[in-house]
């Protein structure tokens, strides 16, 4: 027997192993009792199938030249432990204990019961394809996490090592091939990176990762997605440059299977540079009605005109304001231009889709709804806009609220940020957003503490009067991170159509104005911006789906 048996005890009779959930190449999962706090855990065993026996209950290795191997695998065996438990993330799973004993090591994780990925669709077949999305956002959330905080790539995305928790949640496991890399990008270890059919990037075939490597996963979560929608395991990478095509569904949209395929490009430079871009082109998926504990949605129908619509997220509620599409001068036009800076310049013709837009920042009493934290520094009152959130923690939460609600919530781009700002279609030409006395439509320097501006703060959304489109607090209150790349000379004459910026940059446009800033900085066309993991107490959101 290879596995330990029923009934056994480890650390003193702390836990019990009540069966064996799984076995991979370097390890045995048990399901166990902690037995003093009555709870099941999962226990995995460091267990190399290939080159470990079993005397009893403990784990040798035979004298046949492999113990150096062995004992480079185990050591990498306690590193994924470490670094586990190094990572704080609600889709990643938390590491309980880890112990030595029986001659190899052991460590202790939470129990999720609601199995694999892989499990659902055996069971279930192919997914609903917004049901698919949903997971590929959550574990998206995860893997961005780790990309960006921790300089951690996974290397083993799949259904398999998606385990689904007791509220339904995805949760990723097993970083038995993950890579630590250093601040330049280079690995720090040198350990083999192995790979799983169908979902492995051919650059892991070659073992091309020693440097930094996002976009590897990227391909995983696409394989995974596309695993999801078909039933099937994808095509080797080795298999698809032969011309394997991709088992992707015709009842899929076009959206969704270009999504798949971009993410599934064989040359890692086509593919999305990141998890965020990504899921930042994820489609959007078609209205819906639900309803559960967590979430309520009104939403129309495709068939009926624009229209505003509110959403309940696990109690709070919020309006997102239709805003009726349109061409509009963007930068400093003539209300602007005397007090412009160069880079609103020059003032240029943008004519944008329709889209809506929240009607208030997000509040702190969101936030912390979807969060279960609240990162403020002026609380006392949640319906203060959120603030001191960076825009890559905007993305985690946005990631979070889309999986919540089945939608596709995501940052304003810059044009229709100052387009709804300015009033879209009913605009009256003001300079701050919606109107032109600053002290009715703004909390800015000059009103948000004593009249000298010391002790500002924020102030609960809404208390100023709106804009022509019914929008609250677009100038001042807190600045609002936008989706685009900033470039001070971006900026041109010619006339364009849904623009998104640049495609690459070192920092992120933020507009609006907020309570420590002059009346200046809280026009409609005054840009701001800030690397994407700058955090302060002046620095919010507002939403756009």
């Amino acid at each position: 027997m290879s596995h330990l048996p029923t009934g056994t005890l480890l650390q003193g009779g702390k836990y019990r192993i009540e069966g064996v959930l799984g076995q991979g190449g370097f390890g045995i999962t048990y399901r166990a009792k902690q037995v003093m706090l009555d709870r099941t855990v999962a226990i995995k065993e460091f267990f190399m199938k290939d080159f470990n026996l079993r005397e009893g209950t403990r784990v040798t290795t035979p004298p046949t030249g492999n113990g150096r191997q062995v004992e480079q695998y185990r050591l990498k065996f306690v590193k994924e432990a470490r670094n586990l438990a190094g990572l704080e993330h609600p889709h990643i799973v938390s590491i309980i204990d880890i112990f030595e004993e029986n001659g190899t090591v052991y460590y202790v994780m939470p129990h999720l019961s609601g199995g694999s990925l892989l499990d659902v669709v055996k069971r279930v077949g192919a997914l609903d394809e917004g049901k698919a999305l949903g997971y590929v956002s959550q574990v998206g959330a995860a893997l961005s996490y780790m990309h960006k905080e921790k300089h951690l790539c996974h290397y083993d995305v799949k259904p398999a090592n998606i385990l689904l928790d007791g509220t339904g949640n995805a949760v990723l496991i097993d970083f038995g091939i993950s890579k630590n890399y250093d601040s330049s990008g280079r690995e720090t270890s040198t350990t083999p990176i192995g790979m799983s059919e169908g979902y492995a990037p051919i650059e892991q075939y070659q073992g091309q990762v020693q440097d930094f490597s996002p976009e590897s996963d990227v391909y995983a979560l696409g394989a995974t997605l596309c695993y999801l929608l078909s039933a099937q395991r994808p095509p080797t990478a080795i298999d698809r440059i032969s011309g394997a095509p991709l088992p992707l569904p015709p009842t899929i949209t076009a959206a969704t299977r270009q999504l798949v395929e971009q993410a599934m490009a064989i040359a890692r430079q086509n593919r999305p540079q990141s998890v965020e871009v990504f899921l930042s082109t994820e489609p959007q998926k078609r209205p819906v009605v639900k309803t559960d504990d967590d979430v309520t949605v009104v939403a129309a129908p495709k068939s009926e005109p624009l229209r505003d619509r509110t959403f309940t997220v696990r109690g709070v509620s919020f309006k997102m304001v239709a805003v009726e599409g349109g061409t509009f001068t963007m930068g400093a036009t003539t209300e602007q231009v005397s007090d412009a800076y160069d880079d609103e310049k020059p003032a240029h013709k943008v004519t944008l889709s329709s889209f809506s837009i929240g009607a208030t920042e997000v509040t702190q009493e969101l936030w912390k709804a979807v969060m279960g934290n609240n990162p403020s520094r002026f609380t006392g009152n949640l319906q203060r806009p959120v603030e001191q959130v960076s825009w890559n923690d905007c993305q985690v939460f946005i990631n979070k609220l889309n999986a919540l609600t089945g939608e596709r919530f995501r940052l304003p781009t810059e044009a229709e940020w100052e387009y709804a700002a300015r009033g879209g279609n009913r605009s009256k030409g003001y300079r701050y957003s919606g109107s032109n006395d600053i002290d009715s439509v703004a909390w800015y320097w000059r009103n948000s503490g004593n009249t000298w501006g010391f002790f500002e703060k924020t102030h609960p959304v809404a208390t100023k009067i709106p804009n022509e489109l019914g929008l609250y607090d677009m100038s001042g209150n807190v600045w609002e991170w936008c989706s685009d790349w900033y470039e001070s000379s971006y900026y041109s004459s010619s006339p364009s159509t849904n623009p998104t910026g640049l495609s690459s940059g070192s920092r992120r446009v933020a507009r609006g104005g907020s309570w420590n800033n002059y009346a200046r900085n809280c026009r409609v066309s005054f840009r701001y911006f800030n690397s994407a993991d700058f955090r302060y107490y002046y620095l919010g959101l507002r939403l756009a789906l």
